[in-house]
């Protein structure tokens, strides 16, 4: 299995573990698909964190403003109630 690092937290696990944020079409999408991707833990604390931090434009290569954040932020489906990796 592939190990991959969240950009919040910056914890090293399964790929299997993280979800996979891309952009496509000028928005963030998450699953697999083409093009340049991130990982980030499922908890909202670790998506949180990557968007204040600016790690997942960053690793995007994007320049993404606020409004495309926030539909990311507002549709994030995958919440836990903690990162089960150690995460925020």
């Amino acid at each position: 299995m592939p190990v991959r690092t969240c950009v919040g937290c910056r914890q090293r696990r399964d790929a299997a573990d993280l979800v996979r944020v891309r952009v496509a079409d000028g928005e963030f999408q998450t699953g697999p698909g083409p093009g340049r991707g991130a990982w980030v833990g499922p908890a909202v604390g670790c998506l949180n964190r990557a968007v204040e931090t600016g790690s997942l434009v960053r690793a995007l290569r994007t320049g993404a403003d606020a409004s495309v954040i926030a539909r990311l932020v507002v549709s994030w489906p995958h919440e836990l109630p903690a990162c089960p990796h150690g995460g925020v």
